[in-house]
């Protein structure tokens, strides 16, 4: 099929990648007059790796990324909130933080190698479907006529066919990048909390450097940004006194603000466009499954599109395959967020009195915690077997695995 994409985003380029080498002919259309990517790094799951080996980049990135096996985080005082070991689902598996360009260049020149056209400096004014056709209108007036239409244009894009709800969250957070401390372990995603109201990260993206952020309330973002560096750095050795080197130097004012919202399209189509990623299926954060997700919507949007079947059977083939893992996804976003980023006292002291007992010594629920963290997660019961949520460790660890 002749296919039009809007977002040159992971997802976007992610889509256009597999879909081209499937033998489509895919177009993807970008606001921007110089496509990059916007933030500083992000954790991927097995799930994630598992498609990048499909496109054949895993190695390259494996190479320069950070291989995460654990999730630390702590209470302003050092008591253990969550402690997360992926080793404990499969040996070897783990998660892969990663710089954002890297990913995004790796994706952008697996595109150019399936031959997909980037249209930069593409505003999009609306997207349609025509019944034959679907349609990509730009604000000047120019219409890309196309079989297949997908939006991928973020949770802060247009949702396809104007289908689905799309609000934003009160908290989102401040990212920077920054070199890893001295002596800081290079495996782990760790946290401080103090309270729902305010939290930090420092994720390890490989080559020494690592991601840091810092969360924040949206209407509060531009002021804190605003304020004297050396009160935002006080206020952060206050909270995590052991990464104080880490931020030696660092201006809030030079942080990227990113907003979150909660986006629901049930179905994410409607005739020949269909919303993909977090312009389908946004959430906040707090599980660091953005990309994971997206990836694995192009992977089943690949499969989909394979089938002999007219478009709608496709497509709703497709969103079968998708919707219960992401409606998971999507509640436990919601349900974990205000724990995490909210006014609300009672709410901190809830999780700080029951999350480390609860995912430590309550049967089940630990295997529940590694198992979403992981991405492995298929609806609120299921789950995928445990090989597919190992790592990708050496050659013959599947088939150890299996005959285990």
């Amino acid at each position: 099929m002749k296919i039009g994409i809007v977002g040159a985003g992971l997802a976007g380029l992610a889509t256009a990648a597999v879909l081209a080498a499937d033998g489509h002919s895919v177009e993807v259309h970008e606001r921007a007059p110089q496509p990059r990517p916007l933030g500083a790094g992000l954790l991927l799951q097995p799930p994630a790796l598992a498609f990048l080996q499909r496109l054949g980049l895993l190695g390259a990135l494996a190479a320069t990324g950070a291989r995460v096996t654990k999730l630390d985080a702590r209470t302003r005082g050092g008591r253990t909130l969550i402690d997360l070991d992926y080793r404990d689902l499969a040996p070897g598996s783990h998660g892969l933080g990663v710089r954002r360009p890297a990913l995004w260049g790796a994706l952008l020149d697996a595109c150019a190698a399936q031959g997909v056209a980037i249209e930069a400096g593409q505003e999009i004014a609306r997207v349609f479907d025509g019944g034959a056709r679907a349609s990509i209108e730009t604000v000047s007036g120019q219409r890309h006529d196309y079989e297949l239409v997908m939006v991928a244009s973020g949770a802060n894009g247009v949702l396809a066919a104007g289908r689905g709800s799309s609000n934003p969250y009160r908290w989102g957070c401040l990212w920077t990048s920054i070199a890893l401390p001295p002596g800081w372990a290079d495996d782990t995603l760790a946290q401080r909390c103090d309270g729902a109201r305010l939290m930090a990260g420092i994720l390890p993206t490989g080559d020494g450097t690592a991601a840091l952020y810092w969360s924040v309330r949206n209407d509060r973002a531009a002021a804190e940004m605003a304020a004297p560096a050396s009160e935002w750095r006080a206020r952060f050795a206050q909270l995590w006194p052991d990464a104080a080197t880490a931020i030696a130097g660092l201006d809030p004012a030079g942080f990227v603000h990113a907003v979150y919202r909660n986006v629901w399209a049930d179905p994410p189509f409607s005739g020949r466009v269909v919303a993909v990623g977090d312009a389908a299926h946004g959430t906040s954060p707090q599980l660091g499954q953005g990309a994971t997700q997206g990836f694995r919507d192009a992977a089943a949007l690949s499969a989909a599109l394979s089938m002999a079947a007219p478009i709608a059977d496709q497509l709703a083939t497709y969103w079968r395959g998708r919707r219960a893992r992401t409606a998971y996804y999507r509640a436990a976003s919601r349900i974990l967020t205000p724990f995490f980023q909210s006014d609300s006292v009672m709410l901190g002291m809830l999780r700080d009195a029951v999350a480390h007992p609860v995912t430590k010594f309550v049967p089940g629920v630990r295997r529940q915690a590694l198992l979403t963290l992981a991405g492995a997660k298929t609806g609120y019961w299921g789950n995928d077997p445990v090989e597919d949520v190992a790592s990708i460790a050496g050659n013959g660890h599947r088939e150890r695995l299996a005959e285990g």
